[in-house]
């Protein structure tokens, strides 16, 4: 297993050695970990992360967020290739975002908690 399918979290087992993530679960919460960041998040990297929260919701910013994630992971994640990007916009004013590598599709659904958080919600928090 390569070093790019790990990922070490803050947290620890009941031995306490430290929780680690791999494979597809490493993958998924790399992705997640760069569309939450706000660029400036990390001092080292200051253009580091999507900044999801900064987006609002309109066609327009929705084509600059499909950029802006397409660019982060190619500039953060370049050991990942052929990733597609998909925005997809829901009735309820939800935006589910799938990104495809490696054969997998990981989806990030905002609707799938007990109460849908809207972009809205997302920006007033």
């Amino acid at each position: 297993m390569a070093i790019v399918d790990k990922e070490y979290t803050f947290g620890v087992n009941r031995f306490n050695k430290p929780v680690v993530l791999v494979d597809k679960n490493a993958i998924g919460t790399r992705l997640m970990t760069l569309i939450m960041m706000e660029p400036g998040d990390d001092p080292l990297h200051p253009d580091m992360g999507v900044g999801i929260k900064s987006f609002r919701y309109t066609q327009n910013t929705l084509d600059k967020l499909k950029e802006r994630i397409e660019s982060q992971i190619a500039t953060y994640l370049p050991f990942y290739q052929d990733v597609r990007v998909s925005l997809i916009q829901t009735p309820d004013k939800v935006c589910n975002i799938e990104i495809a590598l490696g054969g997998v599709t990981y989806i990030y659904d905002s609707s799938s908690s007990t109460k849908p958080i809207t972009i809205q919600e997302i920006q007033q928090s």
